[in-house]
């Protein structure tokens, strides 16, 4: 049940319009993320080394080979040995004499596009969600945290990350999406490089992730938040940070029962909406680089934010300490 949606740094640019034309140099220049989403599988290449994601962004922008290949100080073998590794990998395509990158590139300027158009249908969640309260915190006042934690205080691992995120989102591949994770080279995962701004305070976009600290055989500890980043120094120190415990019957109420209940309302959301989904799709010309699924997987992400925040802004979620909520779970549920 468990997403892995992990961020590895990088450092690399990205255009202020996604027709405009970016130079070699303007790309090296620029931050971007690496972002996984898997279950236990992943690439058999790290396209972190090498220089292999400035070449990928370079070619989404149609910058020349020989351009890319002399900034980046290649010489013709270690461009056919990169190339053919890509290709192996499924993260590249020749069609003719060009190559296309096989992943989502979310730009600056994608992402902001798709912040945007997003946000009708995450006032749509936010409203329904609103709407469900009473039965949540019916759900809520079941579990044995209630007895130590009341409701608004847990809001935001609720509203956010079980409803919509980490408890909820095999649903959305298996149910909505209703195919499987993109095979490449042996492995089912979704890959994307995502564009951040400089001097960002939180995660690119403000996206909420989740990840885990600390496992052994009987429990782990995760956190859910949005600055999982080198600035917010200390974020990864579980031991000094208060941290909600969910034992083994809770562990059945937010993994099953909780997301469970919402989630027909979350599908139909989502079903009334797909054509404006896949129109975006084609518009921003995703449907060069990936599937549907995977271009959507990746947005959904920004649209579950989008909808938290919202949801804050109503005051239905308590805001954590430094947007980070620390939580362990039973791992025998």
């Amino acid at each position: 049940m468990k997403t892995l949606f992990t961020a590895l740094v990088i450092t690399i640019l990205v255009s202020c319009s996604i027709k405009n034309s970016r130079t070699i140099d303007s790309i090296l220049d620029s931050p971007l993320l690496v972002y996984q989403i898997s279950g236990y599988e992943g690439p058999k290449i790290d396209i972190n080394k090498d220089s292999l994601v400035q070449f990928l962004t370079a070619l989404h922008y149609n910058i020349p080979l020989s351009e890319i290949e002399s900034a980046l100080k290649w010489s013709p073998g270690t461009t056919e040995r990169n190339i053919d590794a890509l290709i192996e990998n499924k993260l590249l395509t020749k069609k003719g004499d060009y190559y296309q990158p096989k992943l989502g590139i979310f730009t600056l300027e994608r992402g902001n596009l798709l912040k945007e158009k997003g946000q009708k249908v995450a006032n749509e969640i936010a409203d329904s969600i609103n709407n469900w309260l009473p039965e949540i915190k019916r759900i809520h006042n079941e579990m044995n945290i209630s007895k130590h934690h009341d409701f608004h205080e847990l809001s935001f691992f609720y509203l956010s990350n079980v409803l919509l995120d980490n408890f909820q989102i095999q649903q959305v591949e298996e149910v909505f999406l209703n195919t499987k994770r993109p095979l490449r080279n042996g492995s089912r995962y979704y890959l994307a490089i995502v564009e951040d701004a400089p001097n960002n305070t939180t995660e690119p976009f403000g996206i909420y992730g989740n990840m885990g600290l600390f496992w052994n055989d009987s429990i782990g500890i995760s956190v859910y938040g949005n600055k999982r980043i080198q600035s917010n120094v200390g974020w990864d120190n579980y031991e000094d940070k208060t941290i909600y415990v969910f034992d083994e019957k809770d562990m059945q109420v937010i993994s099953h029962k909780m997301p469970n209940a919402f989630f027909p309302c979350l599908l139909d959301i989502l079903n009334r909406n797909k054509p404006n989904f896949e129109a975006i799709y084609r518009e921003l010309n995703f449907d060069k680089e990936v599937s549907f699924e995977e271009f959507f997987i990746f947005w959904y992400h920004f649209i579950y934010t989008e909808t938290t925040d919202v949801l804050m802004s109503k005051n239905s979620i308590q805001k954590p300490q430094d947007e980070m909520f620390y939580y362990q779970v039973a791992k025998n549920f």
